[in-house]
């Protein structure tokens, strides 16, 4: 009798075990977890243009939406486009004969077209270049340019010299009024290489267009006080027409007059040699939540339809957010709420909240919501800002969110960006839903 009490507690505490664990397997954490891994891992390349990235990435996330148990729009998840972009393949750097590390040691500016050679430094005189922008008057600005060496520039002959390095930052004014000189005069110019020495934090860019001049941004740190040359090999190429797919699914509701849409952009800055950008907080982060929801929704049938859409193209511009309201799959009228998730990782001192001062009653019961259940340290109110892929449709009067996390440790567009806390996940996802669910009531209240 004792041996059998004993095998019986034994089982029982086993199954208890096995079903804590089961629980915990299946919370929403967890589950971003697994998401956010794979999604900064090797195989998506930075979720870019290369290796395929970002193509891989919108079908592991159609893949998602299919296990999920997401319906398709118009027989399919994708909707296909495409837009400019340049795309840096390789790059190699050396000051002094040492070669510098990409996204530690430097950066190649987004626009930068091929380049391969050596270079030496000439330096502007700044307080002339400043004296460019103070003084309207240009007899004096060419008065001023017969005292620099003819190597340097020469302004009344409109032509820079072949090999340039701007170290200042009046200098790389200069350089960024360029364009706006081009459209006013013709200008002959010829400048293969900028640089802009630094010691603030790297932050990596995309451009929709190809420049005439290789940016480079350097540390500090990283290299002599005296520059003598510069050796470097860099390979880029513009595609016009970059292909790329918005995935999206939806989960019928209890009514289909009106929707509710989630969004997240998937994209991220991508691979450039062996060196990844990988994204974890923006926004393989906002992805994991847009799944998160999906699998609460499935399970917990909604009071409207519920769109949810996976963006590409978000970090060259909103490319797919705003082709997507250029052309809608359903009638944006039929919006009632729009949430969209961007950097969603952390959350420790709880969340911001853009357009909450837009649309202050549902930001209001997003906030009792939250502190009726304890959910978020804060619940931090925010007017309108065009930062992420809400701001298409909030143009076109569709009401929206764009919600973020507050606190904690997260890289931003530089190679730092591998890991999350995720502090906040599971709340969440609870207030979210909540909140959600209430929509129907608030409609009925008026906006």
């Amino acid at each position: 009798m004792p041996i059998t009490n004993k095998l019986i507690s034994k089982s029982y505490i086993v199954l208890i075990i096995f079903f804590f664990n089961l629980s915990v397997a299946q919370t929403p954490k967890v589950y971003a977890e697994q998401v956010i891994k794979k999604l900064t891992s090797s195989e998506f390349a930075g979720r870019g243009y290369v290796e395929d990235g970002m193509k891989k990435t919108s079908e592991e996330i159609a893949a998602q939406f299919e296990k999920i148990g997401l319906s398709k729009i118009h027989n399919s998840y994708f909707q296909s486009f495409s837009y400019p972009i340049n795309i840096i393949d390789k790059s190699f750097v050396s000051v002094n004969g040492k070669e510098l590390k990409l996204g530690s040691d430097y950066l190649v500016g987004a626009g930068s077209p091929s380049l391969k050679g050596t270079f030496s430094p000439v330096i502007f005189n700044t307080w002339v270049i400043d004296s460019l922008f103070e003084w309207n008057d240009r007899s004096y600005i060419d008065k001023e340019l017969e005292k620099i060496n003819t190597r340097s520039v020469v302004f009344p002959n409109k032509i820079f010299p072949d090999n340039l390095i701007l170290q200042e930052e009046s200098a790389n004014q200069l350089y960024r009024e360029i364009p706006q000189l081009i459209c006013n005069e013709v200008w002959d110019i010829s400048v293969p290489l900028v640089i802009q020495q630094t010691s603030s934090k790297f932050i990596h860019s995309l451009s929709p267009k190809q420049t005439k001049t290789v940016n480079l941004f350097i540390n500090n740190q990283s290299v002599p006080d005296t520059i003598s040359s510069i050796t470097l090999d860099i390979k880029t190429h513009f595609e016009p027409n970059f292909e790329a797919n918005n995935v999206v699914g939806y989960i019928k509701g209890k009514r289909s007059d009106s929707l509710i849409v989630l969004t997240a952009h998937y994209d991220h800055l991508g691979k450039i040699n062996d060196v990844i950008f990988p994204g974890a907080n923006d926004n393989a982060s906002g992805v994991a939540l847009l799944l998160s929801m999906a699998k609460v929704f499935v399970k917990n049938k909604p009071n409207f339809d519920i769109v949810f859409i996976a963006f590409a193209g978000e970090e060259a511009g909103l490319k797919g957010s705003q082709y997507f309201v250029d052309h809608p799959l359903f009638d944006l009228k039929k919006i009632k709420f729009l949430i969209n998730f961007d950097m969603v990782g952390t959350g420790e001192d709880g969340i911001q909240v853009v357009n909450g001062k837009e649309y202050f009653k549902q930001f209001t019961k997003l906030d009792n919501i939250s502190y009726m259940y304890n959910y978020l340290k804060q619940v931090k109110i925010r007017g309108s800002a065009c930062n992420s892929d809400h701001c298409p449709f909030y143009e076109k009067g569709v009401p929206s969110f764009y919600i973020y996390t507050l606190g904690g440790k997260s890289g931003y567009h530089d190679i730092y960006d591998t890991e999350v806390s995720l502090y906040a996940f599971d709340k969440l996802v609870a207030l979210l839903t909540k909140f959600i669910n209430v929509l129907l009531y608030i409609h009925k209240k008026g906006k």
